[in-house]
């Protein structure tokens, strides 16, 4: 006997007309919205299922027929995330088209580009990655970043250290973790001391931290002319 398929049509709410067909990509990426916006506003261990699927306003019967539990729900929502940007930046440092400057000031980019998008993503890697080492989410991040684009990053500075176009006096390793740093941190803090600062969290920001970014790295970077030393 075969196995009914799930009702995908979205859940009722008064004045609004039941949908006869919902496209099943938008009702997964529906939940995955909903569950990453209240994982950022209570802690995804405070959120509740049917709370996740009533923000998606979708029956709570599809987080499990799309996610299986609370744990894949959370894994499918991390991944998407950090994939989107490990895709970005894998594509970059494997272009040959792209070199030195260039290729740097695209990585900057990327990054703060990312965090524009999805700007949850610093705080939920605060929440459920750094405060959760044994966490499913802590090893996903180690896997997807740290083994993949990071070691990329950190091997094209080695090359252009050995080639002579950057300065050969910094850790490379430490400076692939310091520009995704000024990418996130930002973020992090500008709700919190925006007002002090007198910086506005506002459309045009991306952009203008992107050229700060760009500016002050490249300075740190280049390789020391004679006029330098």
């Amino acid at each position: 006997m075969s196995t009914p398929s799930p009702d995908l049509s979205v859940a009722r709410r008064p004045g609004r007309p039941r949908s006869e067909k919902t496209d099943a990509k938008a009702v997964r990426d529906r939940l995955l919205d909903a569950a990453t916006e209240l994982a950022v506003e209570q802690g995804f261990e405070a959120c509740g299922l049917r709370e996740i699927a009533a923000r998606a306003d979708v029956s709570s019967g599809m987080i499990a027929y799309y996610f299986g539990d609370r744990a894949g729900l959370y894994e499918a929502m991390f991944e998407r995330a950090i994939e989107r940007v490990a895709e970005q930046v894998r594509a970059l440092m494997e272009d040959p088209a792209r070199s030195g400057g260039d290729r740097l000031d695209e990585f900057v980019r990327i990054q703060v580009a990312a965090i524009a998008a999805d700007p949850w993503l610093p705080k939920l890697i605060v929440r459920e990655v750094l405060a959760h080492a044994d966490s499913s989410s802590h090893k996903k991040f180690v896997q997807v970043v740290g083994r993949g684009p990071l070691m990329l990053v950190v091997r094209w500075l080695e090359e252009e250290q050995e080639r002579g176009a950057m300065r050969g006096d910094f850790d490379p390793r430490m400076m692939a973790m310091t520009i995704i740093s000024l990418s996130a941190f930002p973020f992090l803090m500008l709700p919190v001391m925006g007002d002090e600062l007198g910086i506005e969290l506002d459309e045009g920001f991306p952009e203008r931290l992107i050229r700060h970014n760009q500016q002050i790295i490249a300075r740190a970077l280049r390789a020391r002319t004679e006029e330098d030393r």
